[in-house]
């Protein structure tokens, strides 16, 4: 009885995720292998969006959390939409192989490092490239607070007793209620004895594998696959 080497799922050297499918040939016809396989293909990429909307990985389990856990979105949703020119793709490679693709390229390695949970480097220049310039007369930003409070930021406010006054460490929000981008970019920088900022510098997301299929959900799948069109052609 012939068998059916598992799902392998790799990335290329390109950033896309890929899915193939290795199979035995069977007693069909090559372009019932290729309908196989393309179903195949099909249903990884429908596990994926359900992974994504259940907040799962592959293996069932919790993705990691987010790093400011106030934020309650769901993470990686952009990468489940079904669009046609971006979204996840099915590609025919032959018979008995398909690929999943992100139609674009950008996407495609966003979606490369949240599997793996690769880090991005960054630059000065592109976050201005990407973000824009940055607002100073809005209030300063969390990470502005946090990093003023890390470097020992302290105001001045009068003692409930007596006379004078003494520094206080403030919170959070008072900073980004009180402060602009602006100032808060220069205490910082005086704090900090002066130094410039950083130039660049990376951001490593947690990996979050949404797009595969364990070996024991992937033999499943082709073997119920396999005996479905089977008894098709045997109709």
């Amino acid at each position: 009885m012939p068998t059916t080497s598992p799902l392998e799922f790799s990335v290329d050297r390109k950033s896309r995720l890929k899915l193939r499918e290795q199979l035995e040939i069977l007693a069909m016809e090559p372009r019932e292998q290729r309908k196989l396989v393309m179903t195949m293909a099909r249903a990884v990429r429908k596990q994926a969006a359900i992974n994504i909307r259940q907040q799962r990985t592959v293996e069932g389990r919790a993705m990691a959390p987010r790093k400011d856990a106030r934020v309650k979105r769901r993470m990686l949703t952009k990468l489940a939409r079904p669009n046609k020119r971006r979204g996840l793709q099915v590609y025919g490679r032959g018979n008995d192989a398909a690929e999943l693709a992100y139609g674009n390229k950008l996407t495609g390695q966003i979606a490369y490092r949240h599997q793996h949970g690769i880090a991005e480097p960054w630059t000065s220049a592109r976050a201005s490239k990407v973000y824009g310039t940055p607002d100073y007369s809005a209030p300063a930003t969390r990470a502005q607070a946090k990093a003023l409070n890390a470097a020992g930021y302290r105001v001045s406010v009068k003692r409930k007793r007596g006379k004078g006054s003494r520094l206080k460490r403030v919170s959070i929000k008072w900073i980004c209620e009180n402060l602009t981008q602006g100032q808060a970019g220069r205490i910082l920088k005086v704090l900090n004895g002066g130094k410039q900022s950083k130039t660049s510098w990376e951001t490593k997301p947690a990996a979050r594998p949404f797009l595969g299929a364990t070996p024991e959900h992937a033999q499943q799948m082709l073997h119920d696959l396999a005996r479905r069109t089977i008894e098709q052609l045997k109709k």
